[in-house]
């Protein structure tokens, strides 16, 4: 589970000039690895993998990332899921692939490699599929809780997870202005009055 050297533990060439790249971090070492060994026997359901990314594009552009191939039993037998950390999305890798958009940056702790699916409850899903984010005139946008619940606070992101804004609420409907994200994607993370986190992604017109 640590660096075991290059037998082993191969370090991200930064020097071939990539314009961006996928790599693998191992806790107790500041170095990007291309290739991570794993003993066989250390491996297993509740494994976390974090995996880092970086792009130098100026221009927030789609990314997508795919399994190219699966070796050993282990990786056979279990479903790999992506989780991204700024959406807090899970993604069935195994079955799909996973498209993405992304800022220029280097984002360390984006995204996790997981082998087990921490399922979503019904309740949960409902109140995610019917929180309203409309966009007003004057730079203003509202947010609307279904099932009277309150907002507590919406905190804005941008894609390359950069706070913008965080706001504080008390009601059930709540308007902010947020003139600065004009024509921009964003990031929205509300979190409810019964302690629940919502995150959306959205477009300020």
């Amino acid at each position: 589970n640590e660096d075991d050297g290059m037998y082993y533990d191969a370090p991200k060439n930064l020097s071939a000039g990539a314009d961006a790249i996928i790599y693998t971090t191992i806790e107790g070492s500041n170095k990007k690895f291309a290739i991570q060994g794993k003993a066989t026997k250390s491996i297993n359901i509740k494994e976390i993998i974090k995996l880092g990314f970086s792009t130098t594009v100026d221009d927030a552009i789609n990314y997508k990332l795919s399994i190219a191939q699966l070796e050993g039993k282990f990786l056979n037998k279990n479903n790999l899921y992506l989780k991204d950390n700024l959406l807090n999305k899970l993604h069935d890798l195994s079955n799909s692939d996973y498209t993405f958009t992304s800022e220029k940056g280097e984002f360390n702790d984006r995204f996790e490699i997981l082998f087990y699916k921490k399922r979503l409850s019904i309740k949960h899903n409902k109140i995610d599929d019917n929180l309203q984010i409309i966009t007003l005139e004057n730079d203003r946008t509202k947010f609307i809780t279904p099932h009277n619940l309150s907002i507590k606070t919406v905190t804005i992101f941008d894609l390359s997870g950069r706070q913008l804004y965080c706001f504080k609420g008390n009601i059930s409907q709540e308007t902010y202005n947020i003139s600065h994200l004009k024509g921009l994607v964003y990031i929205a993370k509300i979190t409810l009055s019964n302690g629940m986190v919502i995150t959306k992604k959205a477009i300020k017109n």
